[in-house]
């Protein structure tokens, strides 16, 4: 269970890597998710995931899910362990939704190897990068949504200041931040090799349009390469068909799904 005063929901919502064959044990730990939602005046919220190719695909355009003809999950053969993971998560779907639960914020892990990173990509003069976050940014990104409220800045400088981040700023005319991302580095214990995700990729609302996002991607390409890093993630919901297409411009690939059921009480 994963709470934090109810800024976003991957922050707060339960995932669960096993599922309890008896539908009682499934039930009782749904009702303690709702208890300690309620505690916290929380809708209580379940993320779930569900396999790249299925109905989750159908009618979200053309192309999506798909590259160089081929499946997003590249047709790999089946697995007894995967297909019991989804079986589970389906199960806990199926109680959720005898709840009232509804479906929401269908979403998509998307990926890039390294191999497949753009070697042509240029650092605009407009884009800035820092290692730390600063309050500038912070306002930016938190004022269309919650504007100076000084608790959700500080649940949002918990959650974005974390661990070994990057955070790009995309100037306007004026020198203001009109756009921004930020990248998280992570090296799993004894691999040697580290991987970086995309996060909080925004733009202003009167700026949207003009390729401020491409502009930041260049960006977060050109520094990932001199980092080396072995590979690039990010999450986008699959309503944000503008987003899906410049990623998928730029060459990433849909490797992983998730959905969120929540309570609407």
């Amino acid at each position: 269970m994963r709470f934090s005063s109810g800024i976003t929901r991957r922050a707060n919502s339960v995932v669960s890597a096993e599922m309890p064959a008896d539908v009682a044990t499934m039930e009782a730990a749904v009702d303690e998710v709702e208890r300690r939602s309620a505690e916290r005046w929380l809708a209580p919220t379940f993320q779930l995931w569900g396999p790249v190719s299925g109905t989750w695909l159908d009618g979200v355009g053309e192309g999506e899910g798909e590259r160089d003809g081929e499946p997003a999950d590249g047709g790999a053969a089946a697995d007894p362990a995967t297909d019991a993971f989804f079986e589970g998560q389906q199960r806990l779907a199926d109680l959720l939704e005898r709840r009232g639960y509804e479906d929401v914020a269908p979403t998509r892990v998307l990926w890039m190897d390294r191999g497949d990173f753009p070697a042509d990509t240029e650092w605009d003069r407009r884009v800035l990068v820092s290692e730390a976050l600063s309050e500038d940014w912070l306002s930016a990104y938190t004022r269309p949504t919650s504007g100076e409220d000084p608790a959700s800045r500080l649940v949002h400088r918990r959650l974005l200041g974390g661990g070994r981040s990057r955070f790009y700023s995309c100037l306007d005319a004026d020198g203001k931040i009109g756009g921004g991302a930020k990248l998280s580095l992570v090296t799993p214990e004894g691999s040697g090799r580290t991987f970086a995700g995309i996060y909080a990729l925004w733009v202003r609302e009167d700026l949207r349009g003009q390729g401020i996002s491409a502009l930041l991607l260049d960006a977060i390409f050109n520094h990932i390469v001199r980092l080396d890093a072995a590979g690039c993630w990010l999450q986008v919901e699959e309503r944000s068909t503008r987003a899906l297409q410049v990623y998928r411009a730029a060459g990433f690939t849909t490797v992983a799904r998730y959905r969120y059921l929540t309570h609407p009480h």
